[in-house]
């Protein structure tokens, strides 16, 4: 029986010391809208965006719920296609999206397409990585350049805590169950 206590006992001190602190990530999409200066007149060319015009929150779910359709969203220029980090690259709603890297996915003469990634602050929520396209369409006729921006939120995994208190309470059971056959 005293065996039995020591094995609880253990057990309980190794789920007490694997408890921690759960994060609270961002999770969830949020999409943009909006006209788009290039640096070429057709998106089969273009390297950068110059300028933002028009842009604004066109869909939204998860812990980006609270931030209305509609919202202005303040991007930052220049930005290269192909680039490496940059704070601020859109703020909306009270959360603040990080650059970490882009770089054309494909490129022709309709559609421009760059993907995304970087980290999502804001709103009590922790830095959540996050990964979303940039898709700019060829400039209509009256030299507008639309875009849409898609950006999706997953949850961080929990390092293993989970797998560590099953093993845990699997080993104890084993125990239990070789200590009651003896």
């Amino acid at each position: 029986m005293k065996n039995i206590l020591k094995v609880v006992a253990v057990a309980a001190v190794a789920v007490a010391l694997t408890q921690s602190v759960q994060a609270v990530p961002v999770v969830g999409n949020i999409g943009f809208s909006g006209a788009v200066q290039l640096n070429s007149s057709t998106v089969q060319t273009a390297t950068e965006a110059l300028a933002w015009n028009n842009t604004v929150v066109n869909a939204t779910s998860g812990s980006f719920s609270s931030v209305a359709n509609g919202a202005a969203v303040a991007l930052a220029s220049p930005w290269f296609f192909n680039s490496g980090a940059l704070n601020n690259f859109w703020v909306v709603g009270g959360f603040t999206f990080n650059l970490a890297s882009s770089a054309i996915y494909s490129q022709d003469s309709l559609f421009l397409n760059v993907v995304l990634a970087g980290t999502v602050t804001g709103n009590g929520f922790d830095a959540t990585a996050f990964t979303g396209t940039f898709q700019v369409a060829n400039p209509s006729a009256d030299g507008h350049t639309t875009f849409t921006e898609r950006l999706s939120f997953n949850s961080v995994p929990d390092g293993g805590t989970t797998v560590l208190l099953l093993g845990s309470a699997l080993s104890g059971l084993a125990l239990i169950r070789r200590k009651l056959s003896a």
